[in-house]
């Protein structure tokens, strides 16, 4: 019999997911076979931003939602694969006549990019129909931002699609199980096959559906959120008062439009509400950005900044990644988020300004750490604010974070440094922002020296360095232009008067 296929990729979940729907219409009118995959590419386990986090997180995902379509008297499941999707179609096509192929549309990496090209000439060569949906409000082909707004929020509210597999029941359909090539089957979650994993003891949000509408619920409707905005910028105080939703978008076991009208749903809206809602809208604007200009993977965004000299020091990299620079709010910040895969916004742009003013490295050199990191990497988020972040747009405000300074703004008490840093536990608090700071008795009883409380850099002079480096960039013609082809592309045109270069 024909078979039709649902792919699943960034879209673990089956609550408004338009391929599964499609290909349970076309199964019943057709009375093709069913069949639903994931596949963990070779290219993705060998690709420096993957890490153990991630695949953990992904597989969790799946083991969930097996155990749902069981619960609810269902013989499917999703098979997860350790296979190439060439290998995985060509193998189905030639044992089952794979007919018909139901996906998202997904704004991954260069090599998902590549991939499905590669796989949309093979269905075209082998009459194989490839039904592509869009999600998050991202679109593709698009040339500019005019009314990329008012269509993003027209497509947030447009009803959920719901999966309903009782016409797939009463037709008397069964799934297909096929016999899969024995080097595919998987019964654990797969390794990185790179040697750069980030290995963190947790505990990290675990992945899921279920956990994830249960997220939804405790923030918008039991009042998590009414603390959203006093404590956005607070390392320790944020793990509770931000959503947390970011993984579950970033992995699509959550529609953004759940979330949308989630918030639109609530009767009384305040600031904090607003807020959040706004951050929904750049959360696709980012990845807009980046399906429409995916160079910027690897490639300065602004080409005015490819001149611009850049440090490469090894160790003090080193150090960076693993927290362990002497500034203690770097540091506390750094091991908080390889521990547990979170750190909020704030702290987040604050590690990337460090290395790329404070040390003067490229973005490039720390991009990939980061993304390993981070529980929530979303390719069109990342890369996109890290070089915000790091000044080498030519469009955003430079932002050159003082570590003290934001030490003491949002950890006045030392506790967030203390958790992470324990050699600073009894270290008075005049002193537990600056260590390097404390007289020679108080130093003393600590059992320290100089050596072992001294930052790696001084921050004040590496501060205006980067000042005067990034300003002399961000006012040459070069980047001036580029700058400008920016606004062109990503900004609608009722804004570009408020950020011309």
């Amino acid at each position: 019999m024909p078979l039709s296929v649902v792919w699943f990729k960034r879209d673990l979940r089956t609550t408004d997911h338009a391929p599964l729907m499609n290909a349970i219409t076309q199964c019943v009118q057709n009375g093709d076979e069913l069949l639903l995959v994931y596949l963990f590419e070779p290219e993705m386990l060998a690709h420096p931003t993957t890490s153990s986090r991630h695949l953990c997180f992904q597989w969790q995902a799946i083991q969930g939602l097996n155990q749902r379509l069981v619960s609810q008297g269902l013989s499917l499941k999703i098979h997860p694969l350790q296979a190439s999707a060439a290998d995985v179609f060509k193998w189905l096509h030639s044992q089952h006549q794979l007919q018909f192929l139901f996906s998202h549309e997904e704004t991954g990496l260069r090599y998902t990019y590549e991939r499905d090209l590669n796989v949309k000439n093979w269905c075209a060569r082998n009459d194989v129909v490839w039904n592509e949906t869009p999600q998050l409000g991202v679109i593709r082909g698009l040339q500019n931002r005019k009314r990329w707004s008012y269509r993003w929020h027209a497509n947030m509210r447009k009803p959920p699609i719901k999966v309903d597999f009782n016409p797939w029941l009463k037709a008397g359909l069964l799934p297909c199980i096929p016999e899969w090539p024995s080097p595919w089957k998987m019964t654990a979650p797969p390794k990185p096959t790179h040697e750069h994993d980030v290995l963190g003891k947790g505990p990290f949000q675990m992945g899921g559906e279920e956990q994830a509408q249960q997220l939804l619920t405790s923030f918008i409707k039991d009042g998590r959120i009414e603390n959203y905005q006093k404590h956005i910028s607070k390392p320790e105080e944020s793990r509770q008062s931000c959503s947390r939703l970011s993984p579950y978008l970033a992995w699509g076991q959550l529609s953004m439009r759940q979330v949308f009208q989630a918030l639109e749903a609530c009767e009384s809206k305040t600031m904090a509400h607003r807020a959040f809602g706004s951050r929904l809208r750049w959360h696709c604007h980012f990845i807009q950005k980046f399906e429409s200009e995916h160079r910027i993977e690897t490639e300065n965004m602004n080409r005015g900044f490819d001149d611009m000299t850049v440090v490469t020091n090894g160790d003090n990299l080193l150090r960076w990644m693993n927290g362990d620079t002497g500034i203690p709010f770097i540091d506390a910040c750094m091991r908080c988020v390889r521990e547990t895969g979170y750190l909020n916004f704030r702290m987040r742009a604050m590690l990337v300004s460090f290395l790329t003013h404070h040390m003067g490295h490229s973005w490039k050199d720390g991009v990939n750490h980061l993304a390993r990191c981070f529980l929530d990497f979303e390719p069109g988020i990342h890369f996109c604010q890290f070089q915000m972040q790091a000044g080498v747009t030519g469009i955003n405000t430079l932002r050159i974070y003082n570590p003290v300074k934001q030490g003491l703004d949002h950890d006045p008490d030392g506790l967030f440094i203390r958790k992470w840093v324990p050699s600073l536990q009894e270290v008075p608090l005049a002193f537990v922002h600056e260590p390097w700071r404390m007289p020679p008795l108080e130093l003393a009883m600590q059992g320290g020296d100089t050596r072992s409380v001294a930052p790696m850099i001084d921050i004040k002079a590496t501060a205006r360095q980067a000042r005067s480096r990034l300003w002399t960039f961000k006012n040459h013609p070069a980047v001036r232009a580029e700058a400008q082809r920016i606004l062109n592309v990503h900004v609608d045109t009722r804004y570009q008067r408020r950020r011309r270069p």
